[in-house]
């Protein structure tokens, strides 16, 4: 496998963020808290779209 500096450090919040989380509700929340904060610290801007009227669909695994 690859390994650079951006996916160690990616892998090791990656971590990080799992033990602190108790739902996986929680961890997408602090995933979406760092990616802002790694965002502004380096100055670019991450855009999200917004689906009007969607629906949350169920997932199968």
């Amino acid at each position: 496998m690859i390994q650079s500096e951006i996916l160690k450090e990616r892998h090791r919040v990656q971590i990080k963020l799992s033990q602190e989380s108790t739902s996986i509700h929680e961890y997408l929340a602090k995933s979406h808290i760092a990616a802002k904060e790694i965002s502004e610290l380096y100055g670019f801007c991450l855009k999200y779209i917004e689906i009007p009227n969607k629906k949350s669909q169920p997932i199968a695994f």
